[in-house]
């Protein structure tokens, strides 16, 4: 946001102000419990994944399992330091942690995995199920999400290029080199050549450094005693399920445009089931939740057509077409039936609205607004061109 204003603007005083707080935001994702150390190591095997999206899509997603030692990453996680029932939904927290049966340290760390969800935006999901469905099954700080991390890369870049333009070439350089060594555990361990995206990681709970407790999965998820950056290195899983989010790296300049590695993202994209007639689906998986099918989200669906239109690849820009065509008549068709724009949309069902989450779906709505007159703009210029 910082870069799109200066472009606008070209006021350098911008960037001043700016440098310093980007760098403490920073450093807030990549200090204490929410940096992670993984170690990279071979493939593993290929496991079914049961999937549910408008269709009853079926198919098969790919589970690596790191094993051995090499290359050791720092990624990002969310991590909220919370062990209490959250303040804004204290009595669903409570009754959460009595409906699964724990107390004491297990609902604390329930909490802060709940909180943790919360604290991603996607609260919630099956994305941060592991082991069962439903929210008492909620592990968030077990993953390693890969657009957490990809939009830490960008930042890294996006540091860099302010440093760059204030004359500051000690922090560029260190931002460039963070950015690079992100960008190489991103491709080297999210990356699924199978699914053709990139997948988050499941931090496994047999790490050697983690006490009894950890192992036993009580303590794990927030006990502070063990900092993944005071010098633990997790083995780690490709988690599989299809996600919109397996693909925000592709916006985030994971992959350079034209590249074959770009060109097999949005095939990946192309085949992944998400892409639907009322838009871009969140998951394929109807778990309930309002972060998961049949539910599209604007942020998500602008990311993804931006994505497939900067990926260079000639395949991205029919997609890309394709699924802004796709919003903008289902937004027509909800707002003609409603009189109002929705937060969030069914994907399968043009025009349908979105359901779920632990609020009354509400009208308004900013980021729909403004992916919609984002579009708008971009097929006004489309067209001028061909024309």
């Amino acid at each position: 946001m910082v870069l799109a204003v200066w472009n606008a603007s070209n006021d350098d005083s911008l960037l001043a102000d700016a440098l310093p707080q980007l760098v403490r935001q920073h450093r807030y994702w990549n200090t204490g419990n929410k940096a992670v150390r993984v170690r990279a190591g071979g493939l593993g095997k290929k496991e079914d994944d049961e999937r549910d999206g408008c269709d009853g899509i079926a198919g098969g997603s790919v589970k690596a399992l790191n094993e051995g030692a090499s290359e050791v990453f720092t990624f990002s996680r969310y991590y909220a330091e919370l062990n209490e029932p959250r303040p804004e939904s204290f009595r669903e927290d409570v009754q959460l942690a009595a409906m699964a049966g724990v107390s004491g340290r297990e609902a604390a760390a329930l909490f802060c995995n709940v909180a943790s969800a919360a604290e991603s935006g996607w609260d919630f999901s099956s994305r941060w199920f592991v082991s069962g469905d439903g929210l008492q099954h909620t592990r968030t700080t077990q993953i390693v999400p890969a657009d957490l991390n990809a939009w830490l890369y960008r930042m890294e870049r996006d540091i860099a290029a302010i440093a760059a333009q204030l004359g500051a070439a000690q922090l560029q350089d260190e931002y460039m080199a963070r950015a690079s060594a992100r960008l190489r555990g991103i491709n080297a361990v999210m990356w699924s050549a199978a699914d053709n995206c990139w997948h988050d990681l499941l931090l496994c709970e047999s790490c050697g450094t983690m006490s009894s407790a950890q192992a036993q999965g009580t303590a794990f998820h927030f006990d502070n005693s063990v900092s993944p950056a005071g010098g633990a290195v997790y083995d780690v899983e490709l988690r599989s399920g299809i996600f919109a989010s397996n693909w925000v790296p592709l916006w985030c300049g994971c992959a350079e445009p034209g590249s074959a590695l770009a060109e097999a993202a949005v095939l990946g994209l192309q085949v992944s089931g998400l892409i639907q007639p009322g838009g871009l689906l969140t998951s394929l998986y109807r778990s309930g939740e309002q972060w998961d099918a049949p539910n599209a989200w604007p942020p998500l669906v602008h990311m993804i057509i931006e994505a497939a239109v900067e990926s260079g690849v000639t395949s991205g820009k029919a997609l890309a077409n394709q699924l802004a065509d796709n919003w903008l008549h289902a937004n027509l068709v909800a707002w003609q039936a409603t009189g109002h724009m929705h937060e969030k949309y069914n994907g399968c069902v043009p025009g349908g609205i979105g359901r779920g989450g632990e609020y009354e779906p509400q009208v308004g709505f900013g980021w729909s607004n403004g992916v919609l007159m984002a579009l708008l703009e971009r097929k006004w210029k489309r067209a001028a061109h061909e024309i």
